[in-house]
């Protein structure tokens, strides 16, 4: 099984159900996806800051619980982990809250990748929330990717565009300044829009191909997912396993799939495949990653 690395924010989640606070969870895209990664038994390291408070024990506790290694997180004297307040307003619509500014993961430098070693990495994972929250981490991000690229390590990047975060011209700056490095690219419909400026999902995903990517994904949503590499276009459809329960969560999962099908030489429509299925499974349960599947099921259903 490959080892697979990642960066990014952690955020303390809080569930708030007919006003009142149902549950308290761990998020952050990238560290979503390495959970997914680890549950598919493959190994997951995760590195960033976190503040000396609470929440950053509730992060190292998820950590442990997952397996997931905890060895590039630095811990920040009088620092502050993010928080994201999640209110059911109805069954389909979910309102949230963020509360990450002067978080410690926004102090995340590029010298924060000194003495990680990644000889043994076979796959690096980012998202463009990393470069959204601030000058530092953006150096840090670039420099991830650079030193991976010439590494010959695999480079997957989600543009998870969060619009609070970075404005769509950001956006596009972000994934420009690094799309020379990436060998995946997921993105949704609505980001690959943003990012080429056309409405054809499949018009915009051969644009983003031309652009260096040996491949590209773009997400779907119930009417599944694309895909483009050199052999041509691949679809799947969506998968269907229970009602969803919130959105938040499935491109994560979908990475994870993809990134793990990708390192176990599954050919482009088994990782599609894959991708939607764990997507699936993350959205018909409320947290952004608690409903991952096992090894055990993934076998289970051959996905």
């Amino acid at each position: 099984m490959g080892h697979v690395f990642t960066f990014g924010e952690a955020l303390a989640t809080f569930f708030v159900d007919d006003g009142a606070p149902s549950d308290i969870a761990v998020a952050g895209a990238e560290l979503n996806t390495a959970v997914g990664v680890a549950r598919l038994g493959h190994r997951a390291t995760w590195m960033s800051r976190l503040g000396d408070d609470a929440f950053a024990r509730l992060v190292r506790e998820t950590l442990a619980s997952e397996g997931i290694s905890p060895a590039a997180i630095r811990e920040v004297p009088g620092g502050k982990t993010g928080l994201i307040v999640k209110q059911r307003l109805t069954d389909d619509l979910v309102r949230s809250e963020h509360y990450r500014s002067g978080s410690a993961a926004a102090g995340l430098t590029a010298a924060d990748l000194d003495g990680v070693r990644l000889d043994d990495v076979d796959w690096l994972h980012a998202s463009c929330i990393t470069p959204s929250l601030g000058e530092g981490p953006r150096e840090l991000f670039e420099r991830a990717l650079r030193g991976a690229a010439d590494r010959g390590i695999p480079v997957s990047l989600d543009t998870n565009h969060r619009p609070q975060l970075i404005d769509d011209a950001g956006l596009r700056d972000a994934v420009d300044d690094v799309i020379e490095h990436v060998d995946t690219l997921l993105c949704n419909e609505e980001e690959a829009r943003v990012l080429t400026g056309l409405d054809d999902p499949e018009s915009a995903l051969e644009a983003l191909l031309a652009r260096g990517p040996r491949t590209v994904v773009v997400k779907l949503g119930r009417r599944g997912a694309l895909a483009a590499d050199d052999t041509g276009v691949h679809r799947t459809e969506a998968v269907e396993i229970a009602p969803p329960h919130h959105p938040v969560g499935a491109g994560d999962a979908f990475a994870a799939g993809w990134i793990t099908a990708v390192l176990e030489g599954r050919p482009i429509d088994g990782a599609l495949r894959r991708g939607a299925w764990c997507a699936a499974r993350v959205v018909a349960d409320p947290g952004d990653h608690t409903g991952f599947p096992t090894r055990e099921r993934l076998d289970e259903v051959a996905a």
